[in-house]
This record gives C-alpha cells, sequence and structure tokens, in this order.
C-alpha cells in the first residue's frame, strides 16, 4: 500500500506540474497497458496471498464530453504462462467489461476511472476448473500528452466473484480474486477534433 500512494503521489506531482493540451483532443481513444499486479485468490474456507502478476489490458471507446469519456475494458492477469505443447499448464484471471473516465481537474488530464463487468477464471493445471462472475475496477491516472498519443501511468484496483473454480492456492467454494494494479497505458486518439 506504501507503493501504490507513492506511485500515486508521484503521477498527481508530474500531473500539476504539466499543463494539458485540450486543443489535441479527438473523439475516439484506443489504449493498451501493461504493468503488473498483486494478485489475490480467496475461497469462503481459505484466504490466499498476493501474488506478483503480470497485467495486460486493452481498451477503447469515445469521449462524451470534455469531462468524461466512455468505453470497453479487457483486462487480464497471468499467474502461469500457458503453454500449447502441454494442456496441463496455465491460469490467468480476466476481466471484460464498461468503463467510465472522468477527468476532474480542469485543463489537466488527471482522471478516475470506474467499470464493472464479468470476470473469468481459467485454470488448465491438473485438478482445476474455470469459473465466472461479475467484477469491477476502480482506479485514476495522468495522461502525459504527445499529439495525438498518450501515456499514462495508473494503479486500479479490481474485484470480482469466480463462481466455484478450484484453483490450486485455495480450496473451498465461492473463488474470487483482488487485484492492485500498476500500470502504464499507450493512449492513442483520433477521429475530427472534439470542439
Amino acid at each position: 500500500m506504501r507503493y501504490a500512494a507513492a506511485f500515486l503521489g508521484f503521477t498527481l506531482a508530474l500531473g500539476l506540474a504539466a499543463p494539458a493540451n485540450a486543443q489535441q483532443d479527438r473523439p475516439w481513444w484506443a489504449s493498451f497497458d501493461m504493468g503488473a499486479g498483486q494478485l489475490k485468490l480467496s475461497t469462503n474456507l481459505q484466504q490466499g496471498t498476493r501474488d506478483t502478476s503480470l497485467t495486460l489490458g486493452f481498451a477503447g471507446g469515445h469521449r462524451v464530453t470534455k469531462w468524461a469519456r466512455v468505453g470497453l475494458h479487457a483486462n487480464g492477469w497471468l499467474m502461469q504462462a500457458f503453454n500449447m505443447n502441454d494442456p496441463t499448464v496455465g491460469e490467468s484471471v480476466g476481466n471484460v467489461g464498461g468503463i467510465v473516465d472522468v477527468f476532474l481537474v480542469k485543463k489537466k488530464p488527471l482522471f478516475l476511472r470506474v467499470g464493472g463487468g464479468v470476470s473469468t477464471y481459467s485454470n488448465q493445471r491438473f485438478a482445476g476448473m474455470d469459473g465466472k462472475g461479475p467484477g469491477w475496477e476502480v482506479g485514476g491516472g495522468y495522461e502525459f500528452r504527445i499529439g495525438s498519443m498518450g501515456i499514462a501511468p495508473t494503479v486500479e484496483y479490481a474485484a470480482g466473484q469466480l463462481g466455484n473454480g478450484i484453483a490450486q492456492a485455495v480450496t473451498g467454494t465461492g473463488l474470487r480474486y483482488s487485484v492492485i494494479e500498476f500500470k502504464l497505458a499507450y493512449i492513442c486518439r483520433f477521429g475530427g477534433a472534439k470542439r
């Protein structure tokens, strides 16, 4: 948690020092994000531990006002890499859903994000079982803009239910996850200039 506060403080300090360029806003956007997450799987019988995992995500949508943009976000956390030659290897959690980014400070591209959708769990390991359920996310970041491109350091917290999937690390029913992640998003804005 101390690292999350330091990262967010650093991002805010950079954001307050750099002016936004609202004239370069375009109505459509797409992004790719990558980073590290502290993922925990739990059940009704056992609390898991937080383990570091690779996080990858894709998002895109439309800027509806100068204060907000909406879109879809597909995000995933890899706990064990999948192997095409061995069907008993691989474990991951994913989340797909709608998001809303709200820009709170005039002339500063500092945003807060909320979203919700469907979470999935895939476990190819021996005696593992897949799961599915509702999930949500909340976070924030600051977008450093370079023309129609942008780079946004972000911090997010995501959680959700995964049904009765069977995990190797924890036992019991009611499988769920939570993850704290630090990532860097690469954003492209396109389409006609937003007035």
